[in-house]
């Protein structure tokens, strides 16, 4: 059972191929790395090469005790390398997909190393702010029409990642269309959303495949990643923060309704 138990978590949280470290560590977390796995050092120690890291992968079972695998991952990283070793500041990013990525690299930066209000969202990265540092760095690295639409928007103490992270998948600017400021007071006309073969799974940053799964609002993920998300994390989508459950979560017609148009009732609730 170890034996296997340690197979799985390999397959679940190693990192892939050229993936930046900082990403991989925030996908650990989306996975559940703070709070379904718990080891103790000669566990973690028999993980191998899960980081790809020689110094990371070393560090993970340092400690002797259980912990989660989140707090030996960040502690281990911690002590491997520093901000500056891990963060490769980006001249431009030029993709929607891209820069979700980029600003998770950024996020765990600020979370691990940086001095701000960031550091009280270890447990939860989902929720932190957008600093100054992160805007600047995210706003300086933007391709034009992006860095036109990001113009549009006041950086203020307030602002959370998550919001930036929905605005720059909502927003899809044109040379002839600039997009509507979500963040400004004018009420402007929503757009439909459209989903679209070649949008990833906005929770892991992978390419979607045939294990897909759409929720009521019409954004899509990996069916294990929603899952997780919804269990783990929030029960809103980490999009639009429509509530949301699984297609499979619905309930049931009752049998007194014959109706054909029957729905689980389904509550609006604000991204801000």
């Amino acid at each position: 059972d170890s034996q296997c138990k340690l197979e799985e978590i390999r397959q679940i949280f190693s990192r892939g191929p050229g993936q930046p470290i900082l990403l991989w560590l925030y996908t650990c977390w989306c996975y559940g790395a703070a709070v379904n796995v718990f080891l103790y050092g000669y566990e973690a120690k028999q993980l191998g090469s899960l980081s790809g890291d020689v110094a990371i992968d070393r560090g993970i079972g340092a400690d002797i005790g259980p912990l989660s695998l989140w707090m030996r991952l960040v502690s281990s990283v911690r002590k491997a390398h520093t901000k500056d070793e891990l963060l490769v500041c980006r001249d431009r990013w030029n993709t929607a997909m891209e820069g979700v990525r980029y600003l998770a690299e950024l996020t765990m930066a600020d979370i691990l190393f940086g001095n701000t209000q960031n550091s009280q969202y270890l447990y939860n990265p989902e929720g932190a702010y957008c600093t100054w540092p992160i805007w600047q760095a995210f706003t300086k690295s933007a391709p034009p029409l992006y860095a036109k639409a990001l113009s549009l928007i006041t950086w203020k103490r307030d602002l959370k990642v998550k919001q930036l992270h929905a605005y720059i998948w909502d927003c899809t600017p044109t040379p002839s269309s600039p997009p509507q400021d979500r963040f400004s007071h004018a009420e402007t006309q929503p757009k439909e959303y459209s989903a679209s073969s070649d949008d990833p799974c906005t929770i892991c940053h992978e390419e979607l495949d045939r294990n897909s799964c759409e929720l009521a609002c019409g954004h899509e993920f990996h069916g294990e990643c929603i899952r997780m998300w919804l269990q783990e994390h929030s029960s809103t989508c980490p999009i639009c923060r429509d509530y949301a459950v699984l297609p499979a979560d619905v309930p049931a017609r009752p049998a007194w309704n014959n109706s054909k148009h029957y729905k689980a009732k389904h509550r609006k609730r604000s991204v801000f």
